[in-house]
């Protein structure tokens, strides 16, 4: 059955009352329903209030039952359960507030927090909170304001964990990537197996943008002193007034002491990261190697020698993305969560002075942080479900109508803006990328298959700068966006007054904004390389910070 125009019904009712209510799961979930009564709409016989509520039931059950979608649940909430058993453990404060110790002027400090919020990479919430908590009294010691703190730990805690390899974000993105490619009618008439979802994932880094650019920005900013904006007004306000802004602030001198440690806080720190990063490469070699029969090796080099990218440094890098892009990435991020889980277990336990029960109170709470994402994460599936080739085909039925009534080209940037939007409305960009991803990536995928624009539809960088911008956009609405959540604990973390820290960094954000659209996503989308990209966006920023940017005077 065609649904035509009512296919596109439930993701836009999703959006609409996303915007509205700025929440997401009840227009997640209203959004499924919808879908489920166009399902039922053809079968009176059972009753349409009786068969939509079965379909409604059903796409729900069937969404988390799946099996890679179980194992992303699970890392999700092992990784969220690490980061509790960190942040109480108190290892990354004290080896955080240990490295501010010899900073030595203004710049220093301010490229101190910034170095210490890609440390920070894992999550977004805990290095919003870890960085702003910890650095108050630095900031304060150099003059700086707390609108600049803000701004340095808000710039920096969400595109790092958007762009690091392993963090909270990865298994969200991979599990919406994987929802839109099923969505997809390529996908369908291709098969799923010709399409690696990490390998798609991992060429996916060069092209966001947003993050790529914001990050650079902070480092600019902080490398120069030059401010621009209300955030010049700020720091100059800052310098002439030890009290900072006009607001009382949390005393660090109040809180309790932490425990002493008898291990390496650098190691209780940092140990469960990188053992999480090891775990989850050594599974994804170790999955990808059994997986590519002995002909597969065979195709596959077969392809290289025709390329000519056998030998070397570039044949060496193809083989190994092969194996990787062939590997198991659910899997591998449950086993890497598992590990990096016992030894933040480990270290608490024997390296430091915290009791069995804080441990454990630790490990509820980083659960807790992660259920509302979960939540999300659940009802998207049923979403993408929902809006896929098997029911209502809403990428497919765009994908047709869209192909000949707009180029192609432009797709990426209408989508980095769109989410954008979405997250200044919504203040969320979880939520964002749950009602986006799916439906652009299908959307990118299905248009050039019918274009044939591109010879290779799933590598192009047209689909590789269509997925990124989803997660771009989202983070570039929530750092212009007063609703946003990490804006909001930006502000409680670094005790600056939430009114002035979106002001001052809403100027910087839109900065970025318009770079990445000027000097990414459009000309990449019409064949300029991505490192040029890059390299042109890089260039405008310091241009832009020496022209705008004046140092603050006392």
């Amino acid at each position: 059955m065609e649904y035509g125009y009512t296919s596109l019904l439930p993701p836009l009712l999703a959006i609409v009352l996303a915007l509205l209510t700025r929440h997401v799961l009840l227009p997640l979930a209203a959004g499924i329903l919808l879908g489920a009564g166009l399902l039922a709409w053809g079968t009176p016989e059972s009753g349409l209030v009786l068969t939509t509520c079965a379909i409604f039931v059903r796409s729900i059950w069937d969404s988390v039952w799946d099996g890679d979608h179980l194992r992303v649940l699970v890392f999700t909430l092992l990784l969220g359960m690490m980061v509790g058993v960190i942040e109480v453990s108190g290892a990354m404060k004290r080896t955080i507030a240990r490295l501010a110790s010899r900073v030595r002027d203004r710049r220093g400090a301010q490229g101190m927090i910034a170095a210490t919020g890609l440390a920070v990479f894992f999550d977004d919430y805990a290095n919003t909170l870890l960085v702003g908590g910890t650095m108050r009294s630095t900031s304060d010691r150099f003059g700086l304001s707390r609108a600049k703190l803000a701004y340095l730990v808000d710039s920096t805690a969400a595109p790092v964990a958007g762009l690091a390899l392993v963090s909270t974000w990865v298994a969200t993105e991979l599990s919406y990537l994987q929802a839109g490619i099923d969505a997809s009618v390529y996908s369908a008439n291709n098969g799923e197996a010709s399409i690696a979802v990490f390998d798609f994932f991992l060429q996916s880094i060069p092209y966001r943008f947003y993050p790529w650019f914001a990050l650079f920005l902070v480092f600019v900013i902080a490398r120069t002193g030059r401010d621009f904006g209300p955030m010049h007004a700020a720091e100059q306000a800052a310098l002439k007034d030890a009290a900072k802004e006009q607001h009382g602030h949390l005393e660090d001198a109040a809180r309790a002491p932490d425990p002493k440690t008898r291990w390496s806080d650098m190691g209780a720190a940092f140990s469960p990261v990188l053992v999480c990063l090891a775990a989850v490469l050594a599974t994804l070699i170790y999955t990808g190697m059994a997986s590519l029969s002995e002909g597969d090796v065979s195709a596959a080099v077969a392809v290289q020698e025709a390329s000519g990218a056998t030998d070397g440094a570039v044949g060496w890098l193809r083989r190994a993305g092969d194996v990787i892009g062939s590997g198991d990435s659910y899997l591998a991020l449950m086993v890497g969560g598992g590990a990096g889980l016992a030894t933040a277990l480990l270290f608490a336990f024997v390296g430091t002075g915290v009791s069995k029960t804080q441990v454990f109170r630790g490990v509820g709470s980083g659960a807790a942080q992660m259920m509302p994402a979960m939540f999300v994460l659940w009802l998207a599936w049923a979403l993408s479900a929902m809006t896929g080739k098997e029911a209502l085909d809403t990428g497919g039925f765009l994908a047709s109508v869209l192909t000949d009534a707009i180029d192609i080209r432009i797709l990426p940037t209408c989508v980095f803006l769109l989410a954008g939007v979405i997250a200044f409305s919504t203040g969320t960009s979880w939520g964002t990328m749950a009602i986006v991803t799916p439906i652009a990536v299908s959307l990118v995928l299905d248009m050039q298959a019918n274009s044939n624009l591109a010879s290779d539809v799933v590598n192009s960088p047209l689909a590789l700068a269509t997925f990124s911008g989803v997660l771009a956009g989202a983070i570039f609405g929530d750092h212009c966006s007063p609703i946003s959540d990490t804006t909001v604990l930006s502000s409680r973390a670094c005790d600056c007054d939430h009114v002035l820290h979106v002001r001052t960094q809403m100027p910087y954000a839109l900065l970025a904004g318009g770079v990445c659209v000027v000097t990414g996503t459009l000309p990449v989308a019409f064949g300029v390389p991505v490192w040029l990209c890059l390299a042109a966006g890089t260039g405008c920023l310091i241009a832009a910070v020496r022209w705008l940017g004046k140092q603050p005077a006392a």
